[in-house]
């Protein structure tokens, strides 16, 4: 067995909390990454069950999966886009086009022909990816005007760095977007829907939440900066025992005999490995030296601690390397048997998509 669970209550629990903090504001729940790891549509699902049913994907597959899956609610492509295929099927779907270039805004247009199409204005204040820079504002206000059959209903723009305690970067990031829409609201564009927070800035920075929050990793409760918001870890990784057996003092266990029995130790073993995406992190290579200091120190704090897997509500620690499809426990002293549960945390995002999803 193997199997990626969720806690559905614990969900709702963190769709409460998301709610109520977003107040007034309208939360955009971000389902990129197959919902984060949690399986797109039953996600999705769970969302609009308890009055959430505007969606924002990053690929145009995503929002397809969503509509042959049968919603019918909004949905926003966040990749600001000028593909025509693209444009082409989202158009066909009645999916809501983000647009950062004259070129993307003109190939609309083009494919959009009688008809109108629904878009939402990408600005790049700081990030150095999609939309219009700042600088470009002016040419961003000819294109809105311009095309008839496009309809701009919202403006949008990305941090990059709002898990930050330093409020200075992402300050001077949301002052760009507010001078970007005063200069549009200037040019007679008004009444656009405006966003900028992603999950972090929603729950750090309250007085930045405008029209709209885009809200995608805190729905898990699993973020990178304190969780003081009362959210819950959603998801673990559920497998069972499919062998005990007894090693003798001075064994080897596991890969590269990295780990050497110091006395007779009964172990177990699991499953699950780095092919299902146990045991995977992130890469850490994109951070800032400061960030890299604060994984070391991190790390010198776990330094001679072991992973633990829960078996039927007890930890035990692993011991060897995690392989392609196994794990090895030591269970020394313990009753356990072959077909007994065993559940560990894993991001859900790196968990293959060949591990079942279960609501529960």
């Amino acid at each position: 067995m193997k199997q990626y669970v969720i806690n559905k209550a614990d969900l709702t629990h963190n769709i409460g909390i998301i709610k109520d903090m977003a107040d007034s504001a309208k939360v955009i729940a971000v389902l990129k990454g197959s919902g984060y790891g949690l399986g797109i549509v039953e996600f999705a699902g769970v969302l609009k069950d308890n009055g959430i049913d505007f969606f924002a994907v990053s690929e145009v597959e995503e929002a397809k999966t969503l509509r042959d899956a049968g919603f019918d609610n909004d949905i926003l492509l966040l990749t600001a886009t000028a593909v025509e295929e693209e444009i082409k099927t989202c158009l066909d779907l009645d999916v809501i086009l983000s647009a950062g270039s004259a070129d993307a805004f003109e190939k609309i247009s083009a494919l959009a022909g009688e008809n109108s199409a629904r878009v939402h204005l990408k600005i790049d204040t700081g990030f150095g990816r999609f939309g219009f820079s700042c600088d470009d504002i002016e040419n961003a206000a000819e294109c809105v005007k311009k095309y008839e059959n496009i309809n701009v209903e919202g403006v949008f723009s990305h941090f990059s760095f709002s898990f930050s305690d330093k409020r200075a970067d992402v300050q001077l990031q949301y002052d760009r977007f507010l001078n970007c829409i005063e200069k549009l609201e200037n040019d007679g564009i008004t009444n656009l829907l405006k966003h900028i927070c992603n999950s972090c800035a929603f729950l750090q920075y309250k007085d930045m939440h405008l029209d709209a929050v885009r809200v995608g990793s805190a729905f898990l409760g699993r973020l990178p900066l304190n969780n003081c918001y009362g959210l819950k870890r959603i998801g673990a990784m559920r497998s069972n025992v499919i062998e005990v057996k007894t090693l003798p003092a001075g064994y080897h266990v596991g890969y590269a005999n990295t780990y050497t029995t110091k006395k007779e130790t009964q172990i177990a073993v699991v499953p699950i490995g780095y092919k299902d995406g146990y045991g995977v992190e992130k890469s850490r290579d994109t951070f800032r030296f400061m960030d890299i200091l604060r994984y070391m120190y991190n790390d010198f704090r776990t330094l001679g601690k072991k992973n633990t897997v829960s078996i039927c509500g007890r930890p035990y620690p692993l011991i060897g390397r995690i392989s392609m499809y196994n794990i090895i426990v030591d269970v020394t002293g313990a009753d356990v048997k072959v077909g007994d549960i065993v559940e560990t945390n894993a991001n859900p995002i790196l968990v293959s998509k060949d591990v079942q999803r279960v609501y529960e």
